[in-house]
């Protein structure tokens, strides 16, 4: 089941603080008003055209919603997107969650990541294959 990602949704997932200077920050900047919203249809339409790509994917019909291997990587690059914009420093750990969201969505565009299977969760699994010896 796909999962529609949102402005609202980006600012629930939001830190305290993250909240807080977000907040300010369209305060400061009222013609900022429907940026997050523009981050979000970019990311999330990226995401969707890479899933797009593979032939086996089966697309859902919401256009703003995303698998559920896909939301927490779409969330990290929305959240770096607005913090540049908002002129705000990334942590390393922020820093470190953009750049496998990066890997990851190339990941897709390469068919080497089949995000819609339903074997791909959130955390790697690895597959051992049998030892020559016992077969």
């Amino acid at each position: 089941m796909w999962t529609e990602v949102t402005s609202s949704s980006i600012e629930s997932a939001m830190s305290p603080g993250l909240a807080a200077d977000y907040q300010q920050w369209l305060v400061d900047n009222p013609d900022k008003a429907g940026r997050l919203d523009e981050i979000v249809d970019m990311v999330v339409g990226e995401f969707r055209a890479a899933l797009e790509s593979n032939p086996e994917t089966e697309m859902d019909d919401t256009e703003s919603s995303l698998p559920p291997a896909c939301l927490r990587h779409a969330t990290n690059i929305i959240i770096f997107q607005l913090k540049g914009e908002m002129d705000r420093a990334l942590t390393d750990a922020e820093n470190a969650a953009v750049v496998r969201a990066d890997v990851f969505l190339r990941g897709i565009w390469t068919e080497a990541i089949p995000a819609t299977s339903e074997s791909v969760t959130q955390s790697p699994s690895y597959n051992q294959p049998a030892c020559p010896a016992e077969a």
